[in-house]
């Protein structure tokens, strides 16, 4: 008797810890999904809807508030100004993180242990404490008002951790390749590309992710740098659009879906490669 009160006392633990953990993953996911929810509804709501009721389905499925969006906004050219910024700037930032972390984890000396303490502080250091130098810097370069300035600027951003987490995947892989490589005749450049770039691709999937939000969500800097219309960002021109079209809440909306919506879609069909590039990473790490 006292072995069957012990086995149902066991499974009622088991089962009453698994609905505590599935509650927990529903309130997570509602606080996440609801605003994307609340947006998406939004967008599609005429004015007096949104300002009757702040959550209600929309009585018409109403196109016109991104009609207006894309006419007043002009989120075309921003999309493609903010596309350009994150492809060459992801590119770019990969390239040279890659050489950067292979020579801190293949070469000995004496510097290596510094330069890596100073790149960890690339890190730890906000980008907001540096907006004044930068933007003198920028100045001097005639970087101002430039699509090249931000695909730098956000390159360099993204450098330190892109860095370290390259170096992290290289460094679980062994040396012995390396010297075999140079036994065949193999320069560093080779073994960087036929060695060593093959054997990190869930390391590049998350450099390219985290410098893809970087680059696609950067407001400041942009703000800061870009004067023309034709050169704003997603972003900055948003924030253009929340000022000329404020009292109307549906085009807003219509605008931020429109934003928002490449960074789902990209997340969704890389969501595999994230998880196994974070697994990889932290084994490896």
């Amino acid at each position: 008797m006292k072995t069957d009160s012990l086995k149902t006392e066991s499974r009622f633990s088991k089962s009453f810890s698994i609905v505590v953990q599935y509650l927990i993953i529903a309130i997570f996911l509602v606080v996440a999904v609801f605003p994307l929810i609340w947006v998406a509804l939004s967008a599609f709501r005429t004015n007096s809807e949104i300002l009757s009721t702040a959550i209600a389905l929309p009585k018409t499925i109403n196109f016109n508030n991104f009609e207006k969006a894309f006419e007043g906004g002009h989120l075309f050219i921003a999309f493609r100004n903010s596309l350009i910024v994150t492809f060459f700037s992801i590119i770019l930032n990969a390239f040279l993180a890659f050489f950067v972390a292979y020579a801190l984890n293949r070469f000995d000396f004496k510097l290596n242990t510094l330069i890596t303490v100073f790149i960890s502080l690339g890190i730890l250091i906000p980008i907001n404490a540096a907006m004044m130098p930068i933007s003198v810097i920028m100045n001097k370069l005639n970087l101002n008002n430039s699509l090249v300035g931000l695909i730098l600027l956000y390159t360099a951003f993204g450098l330190p951790i892109s860095s370290l987490i390259l170096k992290s995947f290289i460094n679980s892989i062994p040396v012995e390749l390396d010297k075999a490589a140079m036994v065949d005749g193999a320069t560093h450049y080779q073994i960087l590309a036929k060695v060593i770039f093959p054997l990190c691709p869930a390391g590049f999937s998350i450099v390219a992710i985290q410098q893809f939000i970087l680059s696609w969500n950067e407001f400041l800097f942009a703000m800061i740098l870009i004067s023309s219309e034709g050169n704003r960002t997603l972003q900055l021109a948003i924030s253009y659009f929340v000022g000329k079209y404020f009292s109307n809440y549906g085009a807003m909306f219509a605008a931020i879906l429109f934003t928002i919506l490449p960074a789902i879609v990209v997340f969704v069909l890389l969501q595999e490669k994230v998880i196994k590039g974070l697994t990889a990473g932290a084994l490896k790490g």
